[in-house]
């Protein structure tokens, strides 16, 4: 992985000033709030039958990450983080992003899909950085749990 595509990942992360305590759904609430839309998670069967996992559509009010049917809480959560990665990072504004949605939601209008950030390419560095950042996150709320049961031990 390319040295600056960890540096913004890291630097998105720092950017993000998460407390001690952080969990998914509290993740979530804080990048709605930092963007000042709500976030929306919806599990697509349209995406089980895809190669991509996960689809982030910026709409025009509110912000839509689909994921495909996971193997497990942990496989759900890191799809989400990913797709919430590409938020933070600002990707939308990217021309480059890929566009492999489009076959999935036809639906959609132009405009939305040329917005809409597919995952399939983790060689790109958009997809890197987002990749990245969704392991820092998910450090972070691994870390946060742990540290929940170190102090539970001092009330044994």
């Amino acid at each position: 992985m390319d040295k600056d595509v960890r540096k913004t990942a890291r630097a998105a992360f720092s950017r993000l000033q998460l407390p001690a305590q952080v969990t998914l759904e509290s993740l979530i609430r804080h990048i709605a709030e930092l963007r000042g839309r709500p976030i929306k998670i919806i599990q697509s069967e349209k995406l089980s039958r895809t190669a991509i996992c996960g689809l982030w559509i910026p709409r025009e009010h509110a912000d839509v990450v689909y994921h495909s049917a996971a193997r497990g809480k942990l496989h759900r959560q890191q799809m989400i983080l990913h797709e919430l990665s590409h938020m933070v990072l600002r990707h939308d504004e990217y021309q480059e992003a890929t566009r492999q949605g489009v076959s999935v939601f036809r639906e959609l209008s132009g405009e939305t899909v040329a917005k809409a950030l597919a995952r399939g390419d983790f060689r790109s560095d958009l997809e890197a950085a987002a990749e990245h950042l969704a392991d820092l996150l998910a450090a972070a709320i691994r870390e946060s749990s742990r540290e929940i049961c170190r102090y539970e031990m001092y009330f044994e």
